[in-house]
């Protein structure tokens, strides 16, 4: 177990804002918000606290109230640095000799596997920092700011993101015997530690491109694209981690839910399959529901529901059938909203998943596909809205969205398209299984 500390005590003035940049909204919600409910769900952090600029008591105090429960959350006003705000957050842990992740407020799309990460790496060293691969060359220059001075290899080379993880107790010793003249020479809290302690071990774990700081107006653009894909999620669900699982699968005659069936009876997971030539049809919720009875005569518990069926039919809108065009808004949309429904109680009482999948066109309408790829990108909001509105009955709601990938459907719509340049369905069934046996809500994964 860990305490978190959201530093957010900080003006924005880089942002150039009338507002602290991490009161800014971000899709609907102050950017904080995203932070601390990353936080705030992690099963491994027990305690929060929130620093904050002293002139927006008011504003923290009401992010802050949307969190009740079983963690403690104390609110800390910072200081007129970095630095100062650390060491105000660490003389309310005092002298604890517990473990502490230090994380930048405007970075809302931490994932949980990073914090996961991090808290356990602390058993093993002195302080842990989050860090990933640079893409562009570093230079070093003079103090002029004139030249350059070194080119530093840049294959030894990271970017530092937070969390930064310490024990409470090394780290505040570090900053008491730090010089204060000094002190706000460092941009972050490992620089201090390790001046302080040259013989440190400090570990490192792998941090993500998403895990972005939002600090300029380009990175809060890029901070709405990551959002509205659904590349990024910060609320993990507390259900139970069953390493078997009864689990129902609509569209599963062929294609990704027939691979699907095959990866999972290979993990001893036990699978209730559903399609049209069964004689359920999603379309029909009362077909949907006599099922779900059907498998609870079967099982205790349904544990997850997968939804692949799907319709793909191309042409240009004005030229289709409007029957056609009526079919795969059944199907892809209306009838994922009736499993959706209709799995709802069931998952609550399990604690369980709902899969749904949508398409790599999801983000980008294609000509010639406009009902399909529009129907596919409801499927991304449905997923996106039911994990906000399910995740306290702990449900977790995620989706897929694989590129092209070699199935009867792809192929029938698209008879001459090379089937070696499509995804294999045994790939996208691996994905299926890491995302059923993920705690987090929200996800929207991307296979390629």
């Amino acid at each position: 177990m860990a305490i978190a500390v959201i530093l957010a005590g900080g003006k924005g003035i880089r942002f150039g804002d009338a507002i602290p940049k991490q009161f800014k909204t971000l899709g609907g919600k102050p950017i904080i918000q995203y932070t601390i409910e990353a936080f705030f769900f992690h099963p491994d952090i027990d305690e929060l606290i929130i620093t904050y600029p002293a002139d927006y008591k008011a504003e923290i105090e009401k992010i802050a109230s949307a969190f009740s429960g079983h963690k403690a959350i104390t609110l800390v006003a910072g200081g007129a640095s970095r630095m100062e705000t650390t060491l105000a957050a660490l003389n309310v842990i005092g002298e604890q000799r517990k473990k502490v992740l230090f994380h930048d407020a405007v970075r809302p799309f931490v994932s949980h596997d990073i914090i996961s990460q991090t808290i356990l790496a602390l058993d093993n060293y002195d302080a842990v920092d989050v860090v990933i691969p640079t893409a562009d060359t570093i230079v070093e220059i003079d103090a002029a700011e004139k030249q350059l001075t070194a080119i530093p290899e840049r294959s030894r080379l990271r970017r530092g993101q937070t969390p930064q993880g310490f024990w409470a107790d090394s780290l505040k010793a570090a900053y008491q015997t730090m010089d204060t003249e000094r002190l706000n020479h460092f941009s972050d809290d490992c620089g201090v530690f390790l001046d302080q302690n040259p013989t440190a071990a400090i570990g490192i774990v792998a941090g993500d491109d998403k895990n972005i700081k939002i600090t300029t107006p380009i990175d809060f653009f890029l901070a709405e694209q990551i959002l509205y894909s659904g590349q990024a999620a910060s609320r993990s669900v507390l259900s139970e981690k069953k390493q078997k699982k009864s689990v129902i699968i609509f569209g599963a005659s062929s294609g990704l839910g027939a691979a699907a069936i095959q990866a999972m009876k290979e993990q001893g997971w036990l699978v209730f399959p559903a399609s049209r030539s069964t004689g359920v049809d999603i379309r029909h919720a009362e077909q949907v529901q006599s099922f779900f009875k059907e498998v609870l005569n079967k099982t205790s518990t349904i544990d997850a529901v997968v939804i692949f069926s799907g319709i793909l039919k191309t042409g240009k809108i004005t030229e289709m059938n409007p029957s056609d065009i009526r079919e795969m808004i059944d199907v892809n949309l209306v009838g994922t909203i009736n499993v959706a429904l209709t799995a709802y109680p069931y998952l609550k009482k399990a604690g369980g998943h709902l899969l749904l999948v949508s398409s790599s066109s999801y983000f980008r309408g294609r000509a010639n596909s406009a009902v399909y790829s529009a129907s596919k990108a409801a499927v991304v909001n449905l997923t996106q809205a039911l994990s906000e509105e399910w995740a306290d009955d702990n449900i977790a709601v995620s989706c897929i969205a694989p590129r092209r990938a070699n199935t009867p459907m792809r192929r029938k719509a698209f008879p001459k398209e090379n089937p070696a340049v499509c995804l294999a369905p045994e790939v996208v069934s691996k994905e299926v299984i890491g995302m059923l046996m993920h705690p987090q809500t929200g996800l929207i994964k991307h296979i390629y």
